[in-house]
């Protein structure tokens, strides 16, 4: 019996696209699990010396924002190994929002993913909903404070509900 070989023959494209589609399938399905938190050595969190009226009789659009610098967000991109194209997926986000006493400080800053189960729009209805617990006196300002600098997601679980369900 005689036996056949078929050869395959592929692209030099097709080769090319397949591999990248593998290497960003499996670098953002690892990527993904640790960047939705940030790294605590390089963001600890830190927070400006305010009182829960001082944060509750601002502004609250102008707490918001913070002012982060387009310096300070390169700043924080290379502090995390971030570089060329890789920063649109990022936003720079306030561990400890200002709306909260978080201050500007590179300690208080890290690049959160836009996009993918843990994104900034999550953490953004999470401190909103943090801020309104604290000015309501259901919640006490350092310990929203410490909510968020020990692991938001769990905070979110906690205080919002769970995404999953």
């Amino acid at each position: 019996m005689k036996s056949r070989l078929y050869a395959l023959r592929f692209s030099p494209s097709a080769i090319f696209f397949t591999v990248i589609l593998l290497t960003l399938t499996c670098s953002s399905t690892a990527q993904s699990r640790a960047s939705y938190l940030p790294d605590p050595k390089l963001t600890p969190g830190e927070a400006v010396t305010v009182k829960k009226e001082d944060v509750c009789e601002a502004d609250r659009r102008n707490l918001s924002k913070g002012g982060i610098s387009m310096d300070m967000k390169r700043r924080v991109f290379d502090r995390y190994g971030i570089r060329g194209d890789s920063p649109v997926a990022y936003d720079v986000e306030h561990l400890i929002p200002p709306g909260l006493g978080g201050s500007n400080s590179i300690n208080n800053l890290w690049p959160q993913p836009v996009i993918g189960d843990w994104n900034h729009a999550m953490k953004d209805r999470l401190e909103r909903r943090l801020h309104k617990m604290v000015c309501r006196g259901v919640l006490d300002l350092k310990t929203a404070q410490q909510e968020l600098v020990s692991d938001w997601t769990k905070a979110y679980k906690k205080y919002v509900g769970d995404p999953a369900q």
